[in-house]
């Protein structure tokens, strides 16, 4: 799955964004790239609850279609 990730400033961010993405259960990998503002995610964990954790976290998240 592939997601839209607002408000990532630097990388430290980006290690907040893939740190909270690694510690939810059913997510086997997670990718985040800056540059792009999009986060890759591997594994059996709901689309929702990725989008719900990150928005939680400050950085408003949306699928995006692949």
């Amino acid at each position: 799955m592939k997601f839209k990730v607002e408000k990532m400033m630097c990388g430290g961010c980006v290690n907040n964004v893939k740190t909270r993405l690694e510690a939810l259960e059913g997510v086997d990998s997670a990718n985040v790239d800056l540059a792009s503002a999009s986060a890759e995610v591997e594994g059996s964990v709901d689309a929702q609850v990725i989008i719900d954790t990150l928005n939680a976290a400050g950085y408003p998240t949306s699928l995006q279609d692949e």
